[in-house]
């Protein structure tokens, strides 16, 4: 238990530095979220909202941030943290569930948490068994049913960045976040090979 704890202490300090370093690299483009991205809650707030047996992993997202701040004039591509979704307001989690229910989906059935969110009905979300480490879900429900696109928070973040270091994300000429699709399937699937 103890060699768990510490790798997963060890992981805490790797996703911490990952999420600064995607906050930076919004910062470095000007992205129009920079400065609507709402400060993290603190832990206390985040279990209260999604229990005590929340993984490590879930608790640092939302310490990093708790949402976007809605602000006269937004667009939706103003509250992007990468192409088509922002990160999802803790005071949101609840509602966001019960509309999605499982999704049907075996992938949701145990404990589950949306991440980002698109503004219909599109989501990445963690989730999780007992006290598994929990994978990144996409849930489309225009293109089917819910399935595994990382196997970790950590992953996905670490993917994202390599994304904005790599221009596979950018911003258009209308200052709004875009993706190189190619060059994203790219980094994704090199990632996903490296283990």
């Amino acid at each position: 238990m103890a060699v768990r704890t510490q790798f997963r202490q060890n992981a805490l300090v790797t996703l911490t530095a990952e999420l600064a370093r995607w906050r930076d690299s919004l910062v470095r483009l000007d992205a129009p979220v920079t400065s609507a991205l709402k400060a993290g809650a603190n832990p206390a707030d985040i279990e209260a909202v999604l229990g005590a047996s929340t993984p490590p992993a879930v608790l640092e997202w939302f310490q990093w941030c708790a949402g976007v701040e809605y602000m006269p004039g937004q667009t939706i591509g103003d509250s992007w943290a990468i192409p088509g979704f922002w990160p999802v307001a803790l005071e949101d989690v609840v509602a966001i569930k019960a509309d999605h229910g499982d999704a049907g989906s075996p992938l949701l059935t145990e404990s589950w948490v949306p991440l980002l969110e698109d503004g219909s009905s599109d989501l990445y979300v963690a989730a999780w068994s007992g006290a598994g480490e929990p994978v990144v879900v996409t849930v489309t429900p225009e293109f089917g049913p819910p399935k595994v696109e990382f196997r970790s928070i950590d992953q996905m973040v670490a993917v994202f960045n390599e994304c904005f270091a790599r221009s596979a994300f950018s911003l258009d000429a209308q200052h709004q976040l875009e993706v190189d699709d190619e060059l994203y399937a790219e980094i994704r699937q090199a990632r996903a090979d490296s283990g």
